[in-house]
């Protein structure tokens, strides 16, 4: 009796262990994908504000190319973008902190 208790007692710890194992390699790729997040947000803003100077886009033009460059340096970098709003608000995050840098830069007025 005693046996089938300890051997139970071993698979349950195993099970547990396997298990939370598990959730902290997928919180440290959370935390790694978001410490990654913010300086490609950041450089994509900058990014599609000097794409303007060249060529008009809109606000929201600028903005959906931001987005879409994170994106893509994820995927390309072998993230998982399951949230697109998570990139959305790190773009606008992004974009909010570095106003002043941003107005350096001229844009092309719609012709």
């Amino acid at each position: 009796m005693t046996d089938a208790l300890v051997t139970l007692f071993i698979t349950i710890i195993t099970a547990v262990i396997v298990y939370v194992g598990s959730e902290i390699r997928k919180n440290e790729h959370a935390r790694t994908s978001f410490n990654v997040l913010e300086p490609l947000a950041k450089d994509a803003v900058v990014a599609s504000q000097k794409l303007g100077v060249t060529e008009y886009l809109s606000g929201a033009m600028k903005k959906n190319h931001a987005v879409q460059a994170v994106i893509q340096a994820l995927l390309d970098a072998g993230f998982t973008v399951k949230d697109e709003q998570v990139v959305i608000n790190a773009v606008e995050k992004a974009r909010a902190q570095q106003r002043d840098l941003l107005e350096q830069y001229p844009q092309k007025k719609q012709d």
